[in-house]
């Protein structure tokens, strides 16, 4: 039987090193700043060079790591529709945060995200994402005095 390289992680790792320059790039444009004074690009910035590096270890596995057989990119049983659909929930996400405020939008975005994880009920997401999102903005906006989105409703 012939050897492949294991198509998922070299495809998987290009993206995301797509993705990480991007940040990077973008990062440069919000000023970056030093250690000492970070600018608001300087924790972008050192994501996209994690998320690069990180990126560049899986393009390397999956070039040594060899499969028996074809390599199918997406298969059914795989949940390749949860990834994208947390793609859209992201996007949403960037969109919808300065209209509608930090706590709202992050309570609807962890809302949906937490029910993808096929939890019985819709308690256990709705409760875990009212304490994070409250939790995450006292820790930000009262703790850390970072200026969040406001949106509609006042907070």
């Amino acid at each position: 039987m012939v050897r492949f390289m294991n198509l998922r992680d070299l495809f998987g790792g290009l993206f995301w090193l797509a993705i990480s320059f991007f940040v990077c790039l973008i990062s440069f444009q919000a000023d970056i700043g030093t250690f000492q004074t970070p600018g608001a690009g300087f924790f972008p910035f050192w994501a996209g060079v994690i998320l690069g590096s990180l990126s560049i270890v899986l393009i390397i596995h999956g070039y040594r790591q060899k499969t028996e057989g074809h390599t199918e990119l997406l298969k059914k049983d795989t949940g390749w529709y949860k990834a994208v659909l947390v793609l859209i929930l992201l996007l949403s996400y960037a969109i919808l945060l300065l209209k509608l405020g930090y706590i709202t939008a992050t309570f609807g975005f962890l809302t949906f995200l937490f029910s993808l994880m096929k939890r019985k009920g819709i308690w256990v997401p709705v409760v875990s994402a009212l304490f994070t999102a409250t939790v995450t903005y006292v820790l930000f906006s009262v703790c850390l005095d970072v200026p969040l989105p406001k949106g509609v409703f006042g907070f």
